[in-house]
């Protein structure tokens, strides 16, 4: 007995003051740290994010985007570049040259829709048709091609132009979206990780209280101040909190892997957290909402989210379509006039404009323009698709953000009530170690106000990481993501 009292350590009541001590420091463990207490392991929301948009490879592959408009826009640009042209034709048989043809062009287009062209063509031989000879030395020729009918006010090269600039607008919308989708899905596994996190401290603190009260409760016993069967109890608990501490090592561990899903490095390498990392807090950003944050944030959405954009970005490119629609309905009336000239002549000017020359015109009309009429119905029809759908989207949007903000509310309700739960179960827990102190509870009792504190403080955690994830929902609902804010 003697022996087993040099070990016991010194009391503080009927509970040694060692073990005491363990347990007042361990208690702290069941609160949050404060902002000072975070390391450089700490992991903030906003550097998360930072980094999943800079490096995650659906992100960078949406910033492709951009590129590929820029590079359809390039690609409409080419319809008016100038086209250098040459036919070289010759026709020889059983020693008689036929025709010899030789015709060479540049060709520029310009954006009123005439083409503008220079050129040189010599045809010669004996057999060549009296209408496409020339002299010896060849002409050269300056002249216009002007569409007065079909193509006059629009045509294919100037709406795909126009579509293609819109295009640019619609790459930048979609590109917003697929990033805000990432990010969204991002902040959904982060909260989770901090719930995870905030779990599995709370378990272990739970795990290393029932040990260090069983290891107190081995020592009353062996004193004569506790039964046996007190042992057994107190097993128990202790077997109980560490099954729940090794499950939410496995939680958190599993966890922090999803969080790693969405880490890059910049040379395209897959990152993971190190075991040592730790979620920022998420009782820094909670804040109550007002009405008239929601009434602006409403207002926001209908005049930025991407969705909304896409569509009206896409009924921009409908109305070019159904313009040059209208366009086909016309006949074609081109008129192409050319001033020639002898190559041997000093100057273009010594020829008379009115003297040598070429003109002509070609006219055509289909009878029953039914590809024509059927291609504007068709754009009409989804011309009113689009705008049908814009008006839904827009419904929809509005009251996906107003689900989420009365979401919103009232977590931020359950979560005043949960912390003054919690403060509550911890008076309660306090009260009954003073009552334990003067023999008049037990360590069942003990273990069960501090297991209500335990997991009020887990349904805390709980509250705050659900918040969290209901802000990115009604920012992802509006359009937005963590980085526009």
């Amino acid at each position: 007995m003697e022996e087993v009292k040099k070990n016991k350590g010194v009391f503080f009541g009927q509970i040694p003051f060692n073990v005491f001590r363990k347990w007042a420091a361990l208690l702290c463990l069941l609160f949050p740290l404060s902002a000072s207490a975070q390391t450089d392991s700490t992991l903030s929301p906003t550097k998360f994010y930072q980094l999943v948009a800079r490096f995650h490879p659906l992100v960078r592959q949406a910033n492709l985007l951009e590129d590929i408009a820029q590079r359809e826009l390039q690609m409409s640009r080419g319809g008016f570049d100038p086209k250098l042209r040459s036919i070289i034709n010759r026709k020889s048989f059983e020693g008689k040259d036929y025709y010899n043809l030789f015709n060479t062009e540049l060709k520029v287009p310009t954006w009123p829709g005439m083409d503008i062209k220079a050129g040189f063509e010599r045809n010669v031989e004996a057999i060549t048709r009296s209408e496409t000879q020339t002299p010896k030395t060849g002409l050269q020729y300056l002249g216009l091609a002007i569409p007065l009918g079909q193509g006059l006010f629009t045509d294919t090269r100037r709406t795909a132009l126009k579509q293609a600039k819109v295009g640019l607008k619609l790459a930048d919308a979609e590109r917003l979206k697929e990033v805000n989708k990432i990010l969204f899905s991002s902040a959904k596994e982060y909260w989770d990780w901090y719930f995870q996190f905030k779990q599995m401290q709370l378990a272990e603190t739970a795990f290393q209280l029932a040990n260090e009260r069983y290891q107190a409760v081995k020592q009353r016993v062996l004193i004569g101040e506790e039964a046996p069967i007190d042992t057994v109890e107190a097993k128990i608990f202790q077997q109980d909190r560490s099954i729940f501490s090794l499950q939410s090592r496995v939680d958190e561990k599993n966890s922090r892997l999803q969080v790693s899903n969405y880490l890059w490095g910049d040379d395209d390498t897959p990152m993971e957290l190190l075991e040592g990392a730790r979620p920022g807090l998420a009782n820094e950003a909670f804040r109550p909402l007002s009405d008239d944050w929601l009434d602006s944030l409403k207002s926001l959405a209908m005049i930025h989210h991407p969705e909304l954009k896409k569509i009206s970005y896409s009924l921009e490119q409908l109305d070019l379509e159904h313009r040059l629609a209208k366009e086909m309905l016309k006949p074609q009336l081109n008129v192409h006039y050319s001033w020639l000239s002898r190559v041997d002549s000093s100057l273009w000017s010594s020829q008379s404009i009115d003297r040598n020359y070429k003109i002509g015109a070609d006219f055509g009309f289909p009878i029953f323009l039914r590809k024509e009429r059927g291609k504007l119905g068709l754009l009409k029809t989804k011309m009113l698709q689009g705008r049908l759908e814009l008006l839904q989207t827009k419904r929809n949007i509005q009251l996906e953000i107003q689900t989420n903000f009365n979401e919103l509310k009232n977590l931020e309700t359950l979560i005043v009530l949960q912390n003054q739960m919690v403060d509550n179960y911890q008076r309660l827990r306090e009260g009954e170690l003073k009552k334990f102190n003067n023999g008049e509870s037990s360590v069942f009792l003990i273990n069960s106000r501090e297991q209500k504190l335990i997991e009020s403080q887990i349904k805390s955690a709980y509250l705050l990481a659900r918040f969290q994830k209901q802000k990115a929902s009604i920012w992802y609902a509006a359009g937005k993501n963590p980085l526009l804010l």
